[in-house]
């Protein structure tokens, strides 16, 4: 049963929910997903120093509080980037074009 619930509870974490994600983006977006790349390694980052892997090192409280602001700043721009690439893998144009560069 020990074992059963420590799957889940990787299943449900943090980095399988990215891993998700990002599986996701690249079957969405295809080519265009590597426009994100710089963001999900941002967010992957983030997600490494709240939450490291057993045995690692947890930071401070305020160090804490930091990061976590951190890796929502990055989540929203990661947010904000994908709504640009899917209309632009949508409509079949350049993510230039979509923002109105092209």
């Amino acid at each position: 049963m020990k074992v059963e619930a420590q799957m889940l509870k990787e299943l449900q974490g943090p980095r399988a929910q990215l891993g998700r994600l990002e599986r996701a983006i690249h079957s969405e977006l295809g080519s265009l997903s590597s426009g994100v790349e710089p963001l999900l390694e941002e967010v992957r980052a983030g997600v490494a120093a709240l939450f490291p892997e057993a045995g690692g090192t947890r930071l401070a409280p305020k160090e804490h509080e930091a990061q976590h602001e951190k890796l929502l700043q990055s989540l929203d721009g990661l947010e904000e980037v994908l709504e640009a690439l899917q209309l632009a893998a949508r409509s079949g144009r350049s993510p230039s074009a979509a923002r109105g560069g092209g």
